[in-house]
This record gives C-alpha cells, structure tokens and sequence, in this order.
C-alpha cells in the first residue's frame, strides 16, 4: 500500500468557504496532502485555506484571478503534480459529494492499476440525492459514451480517480481542451488508447451538502459535441 504522504488530493474551487475548512482537516487526518486550484472564489475560500497551519506544508494553494473551468484547473494541479514529489494524486471534490469513505477504497488499491477511478455504475455503486430524472439521465449518458467510444470504463464522467506519474505522462493531459464532464471523458478515452491499466471501485455519490452545483447545459452540451469527436478520432 502507497504510504498516505506520498499521495497529493487535486480539488479545484469556487465558494467552497462552507466546507473547505472540514474538508481540510479529514484530509490531514489521513496524513494525506491537499492542493487547491481555486478560480477567484469572491467568497474567502483561499484566504481560509491560507489560515491552515499546514499550508504551504501539506496544503497547497494555486490561485487564479476568475472562473477558468474544471478541465483547466486539473490541467494546472496535474502540472503541478508531476513536478512535486508525491507518486500518486487523486481527483477530489471539496464539497463531500465524494465521501472519505470511498477515499479510503481508492486508496487501497492505488497499486493495483495506473488509474483507480471510482465509479457509480459498478455493483455497489450509486447516488444519493439525486432524483430519479437526473439518475436516469447520468446513467444512460455513460451507457451511450461507453457504446460511442467501444470503452471498458463504466463511469466515463466520474471526477474522483486516482493517477500515477506515468498515467498523466502517457495521457497527454495538456492536449485536452474540454472542461466538465467532457474533460473526463477525455481523459478516459486517452487512458484506454495509451493502453494503461485502468481499475473501477464502487462509490456512491452524494449530492453536495452546501452550496451549487457547478455544473451546466453547457457543460453537459460540449460533452455530446466532444464523444461524437472522439468516435471519429477513435475510428480514423
């Protein structure tokens, strides 16, 4: 098992001020690092973060002037990530939409794949908080991304996966351009062409406790755009 120092949490923000100080300190509690892309949260969340006695320590902080989309954000952690000297870094959100309980399965399994990707459409996985609508909807947008793409990955659009230095390198992450669910996709598509090991646990999915969604049509939009790309690509 990987030891929890070496292992950095990527979690990008905006007004995240209501959970980030708990959010903080069940990372610390794992011995685990925390770096935070935050995008101008008009809110306080990065003057919080710098209140941590371990910033600069185990928490870390990248600052951007405005809204720049997930996609982006994680381009940047990713970065960042490579030039550190942690082995793994994981995808998390800071709003408890993914749980410390699912955490600790990531975790458990870091070694076992290049990328451990948590996922809500595998047994035991799901959602709460959801309406039956949007479970619907999530579901039958993988099953159709997974058909479109011939992919092994049943949760194409999880945003809570695991990476090693060597998945990020082989994937090319800088070359995606998409944000949101697309930039998942994406990445998912790249992983599986680069032939990495890519391994799913079960996770259920909460609905954030505080705060907005930052998810939006537009998001959900350039996703459908960017899978019948990607069909082409994958085809050509």
């Amino acid at each position: 098992m990987v030891d929890n120092s070496n292992i950095l949490i990527i979690s990008p923000t905006y007004n995240e001020i209501e959970n980030i100080e708990t959010f903080i300190d069940s990372i610390l509690a794992l011995n685990l690092n925390l770096l935070v892309i935050d995008d101008g949260s008009p809110d306080g969340t990065a003057k919080l973060i710098k209140k941590s006695p371990m910033y600069n320590t185990k928490i870390f902080l990248i600052e951007r002037s405005h809204k720049m989309g997930l996609g982006s954000a994680y381009r940047e952690g990713f970065s960042w990530f490579l030039k550190s000297k942690y082995s793994h870094c994981i995808e998390m959100d800071a709003d408890f939409s993914h749980t410390f309980k699912d955490l600790k399965k990531i975790l458990s399994k870091l070694l076992l794949g290049d990328i451990v990707i948590g996922s809500r459409y595998v047994k035991d996985g799901g959602s709460l908080g959801w309406d039956r609508r949007r479970k619907t909807l999530s579901k039958y947008a993988n099953i159709f991304a997974r058909l479109i793409l011939n992919s092994d990955i049943n949760d194409l659009t999880s945003g809570f996966r695991s990476f090693n230095k060597r998945a990020l390198t082989d994937i090319d992450f800088n070359s995606i351009t998409t944000n949101g669910y697309g930039f998942q996709i994406e990445m998912a598509f790249n992983a599986e062409k680069a032939d990495l090991s890519v391994i799913e646990v079960p996770i259920i999915f909460e609905e954030r406790r505080l705060g907005q969604s930052k998810m939006n049509l537009q998001i959900t939009f350039e996703a459908l755009i960017l899978l019948f790309k990607l069909s082409i690509k994958r085809n050509n």
